[in-house]
């Protein structure tokens, strides 16, 4: 409304006021008549007019309610960050025992894994579902980027208990636990760069994640990047090819 309605108003003032008070001798008189000859459109144009500005108002009311609606569902997002993080937390355990009992054939074959299997928590889903249908666009897609990220991880972790099951015919390599190591860390890393937002004490910032976020996630994780074989030039990789910003896609 507001791209159609403003060229069109400002052409009408320059054609009822300005051309008509500069063109020629006529000055008042001469606008006086153009005015007279176009009543009735003056009127709708100044109903239209009317109407734009209503529209405007309205939307900026709009636009503050749902800022402070934001606000208030933000101020519940660390919450839900920290129960993702414990959640990622208990879920590095189990990675870190897969990893040994893939890359150590006969220790594979002594049973099912003896971590406990992670719980992913309930709460975060109200928060994020307010968040990502009140924050700005940038803040909405990288949070759902997390949601996404997160059902396939929480998948491979219960689909890997399965694996390790004595009667699965499944076989679990080292390759396929690096990973989930990896997806895992990714997701330690998009909470670590939010949370500052999430507080209120930092601005969003849309940048992808690299080698040092990494890093620090897998540090978070008690992940020892030395003992995983490849965890460190598969991580970079990743990083180089542009794959750890994928809610920019």
């Amino acid at each position: 409304m507001n791209w159609v309605g403003t060229p069109l108003v400002i052409f009408y003032v320059y054609g009822m006021t300005i051309h008509p008070l500069f063109n020629g001798a006529g000055g008042w008189s001469n606008l006086h008549k153009v005015w007279m000859d176009w009543q009735t459109l003056n009127v709708g144009v100044l109903a239209f007019i009317s109407s734009l500005i209503a529209f405007n108002i309205s939307k900026h009311h709009a636009n503050q309610q749902r800022e402070r609606e934001f606000i208030a569902a933000k101020s519940f997002l660390p919450e839900a960050l920290s129960e993702l993080v414990a959640y990622f937390k208990s879920s590095a355990i189990v990675l870190n025992e897969a990893w040994w009992k893939a890359k150590d054939d006969s220790s594979r074959k002594k049973g099912p894994l003896q971590s406990d299997t992670p719980q992913l928590p309930e709460n975060y889903k109200e928060i994020f579902s307010r968040c990502i249908s009140l924050a700005p666009p940038d803040v909405s897609v990288y949070l759902s980027y997390i949601l996404m990220r997160l059902q396939v991880h929480n998948a491979r972790i219960t689909g890997l208990f399965e694996d390790f099951q004595p009667n699965s015919t499944m076989s679990v390599l080292p390759v396929n636990v690096i990973s989930y190591i990896y997806s895992l860390g990714e997701l330690q890393a998009l909470a670590n760069k939010i949370f500052d937002y999430a507080r209120g004490i930092d601005d969003f910032r849309d940048e992808a994640l690299n080698w040092e976020d990494f890093r620090n996630a897998y540090r978070s994780l008690n992940i020892s990047i030395g003992q995983v074989d490849d965890l460190e030039p598969s991580t970079k990789l990743a990083v180089g090819r542009g794959s750890t910003h994928g809610w920019k896609t």
